[in-house]
């Protein structure tokens, strides 16, 4: 079947999308996802970029092409025909913009000048030469935004300017770019083959919807809804972590005096002088003395437990410890008082003789 027969089969709305953006933010690999179906892995993307422009011929001399321009949306049969455009900024895009239905503004979020494009030069070259044309905002490259940089700039061409990852915008900068320019806002991956069905589908809605209010007298056109707002990405699940575990020390010992050489098992640290650490056990140190016993099995209070979120655990057995050995310093103190005052009491009755307890003056 030619091409041409689209537009003569009744009922059938065919939609003219001009593609428009920077060079390398991912236009003619977008077109090609859903034109031809095309999957890429990350690294064939990242091969040196050679400005290329997809055929607009392709809907004739390939029939497959053509079978999948066809489309039904909000049950409306449409036939999308994509237009590819150089990202060069002085290029003449006229011809291009002439008689457009729709135009799909994209730009990477790897590359922030890009998005900085959009609003100073995309957009006003967009109304300028096809005012009523809705726009739809598309953020590229989406896959970058979770991929390891380190890795993808080994892999890129020796020239080429690393990404950072500072650069990598996150998408509230495209939706509040989108707000501003009152448009819909959409993110694909042609790696992950995300979002490039959202893309079209509601730039097709879009296109409808514009020609409904010139050609209001198509009863088909009613049912068809304004773009739909984007399921979020689900990122590619993390590789596992990967868990050495030490071999534990050996068993055949007949002293546990090896344990105080292994941190592994060690739960206490004692550090002298700020340099020399020395591994114990609470076990072996609250057996060993009473006041590791009392130390271990204190109840921190609330202004411990505090200086514990905030410093460590060190920290409040550190304000812990000094606490009880304040209380131990008063409460020796305190004794030593009453000794001497029993001592005093009984001098005073020893010269009285009168058998009455007298305190000391």
């Amino acid at each position: 079947m030619d091409s041409d027969m689209d537009y003569e089969r009744p009922n059938v709305e065919t939609i003219k999308c001009v593609v428009v953006g920077d060079n390398a933010v991912g236009k003619t690999r977008l077109i090609c996802a859903r034109a031809c179906n095309a999957t890429l892995t990350q690294y064939q993307l990242l091969a040196t970029h050679v400005p290329t422009v997809w055929a607009i011929d392709q809907y004739r001399v390939c029939q497959e092409v053509l079978e999948r321009s066809r489309d039904v949306v909000d049950d409306v049969s449409v036939s999308l025909r994509l237009w590819d455009t150089f990202g060069d900024h002085h290029k003449d895009r006229r011809f291009a913009y002439g008689r457009s239905d729709v135009v799909v503004l994209c730009f990477s979020i790897a590359n922030p000048n890009s998005l900085h494009h959009v609003k100073t030069m995309w957009y006003p070259e967009i109304k300028h030469f096809c005012p009523r044309a809705p726009v739809i905002l598309v953020g590229c490259q989406l896959d970058l935004r979770y991929a390891d940089l380190e890795a993808v700039n080994r892999a890129r061409r020796p020239l080429a300017r690393p990404i950072k990852p500072n650069e990598i915008l996150p998408p509230e900068k495209g939706r509040e770019v989108a707000k501003e320019l009152g448009i819909p806002y959409y993110e694909t991956s042609v790696v992950a083959q995300f979002g490039i069905k959202d893309v079209f589908d509601n730039a097709i809605r879009a296109a409808l919807i514009s020609r409904r209010h010139l050609q209001f007298w198509k009863s088909h056109l009613r049912n068809v809804q304004r773009p739909l707002l984007q399921a979020p990405f689900l990122p590619p699940r993390p590789p596992p972590p990967i868990i050495v575990v030490p071999d534990p020390p050996s068993n055949n010992e007949e002293h546990p005096a090896h344990l105080l050489e292994d941190p592994l098992c060690a739960d206490v640290i004692l550090v002298l002088q700020e340099k020399i650490k020395i591994y114990a056990h609470k076990i072996y140190l609250s057996t060993s003395s009473s006041k590791f016993y009392d130390l271990f099995l204190m109840d921190l209070s609330e202004e411990d437990q505090q200086s514990s979120a905030g410093h460590g655990f060190g920290v409040a057995v550190t304000a812990a410890a000094e606490r009880m050995l304040h209380q131990e310093e008063r409460h020796h103190g305190r004794d030593f008082l009453l000794r001497a005052a029993s001592f005093d009491i009984c001098e005073s009755t020893e010269e009285g003789g009168s058998g009455q307890r007298k305190p000391c003056q």
